[in-house]
């Protein structure tokens, strides 16, 4: 079960057209990947906390500003931006390296 819809991320990035849908799709899987990687809460049943869907339309906006990896891009070194960890914090149980 999907975290997110196509429509949802178009309508956060405020696109109109059908013409960039290939790669919002792409940008919509990667996110939801990566919002499901971080957590480490189990959610098999696909009911997901609000917070995870709005994870998830913020790092396609991070996706969709970034989309070349320019070198002035916000970046602390972290697999997820700061507010983005910060709202899935709570779901996920710390490891010790």
């Amino acid at each position: 079960m999907s975290i997110t819809t196509l429509q949802e991320v178009k309508a956060h990035l405020r696109y109109d057209s059908d013409d960039s849908d290939l790669e919002l799709e792409i940008y919509r899987q990667s996110a939801e990947q990566m919002v499901l990687d971080y957590v480490t809460d189990d959610f098999t049943d696909g009911q997901y906390p609000k917070q995870f869907k709005t994870a998830v339309l913020l790092m396609c906006g991070y996706f969709d500003q970034n989309r070349n990896l320019e070198s002035d891009m916000q970046s602390d070194g972290n697999y997820l931006p700061a507010p983005i960890r910060q709202m899935l914090y709570k779901y996920r149980t710390p490891t010790v390296g």
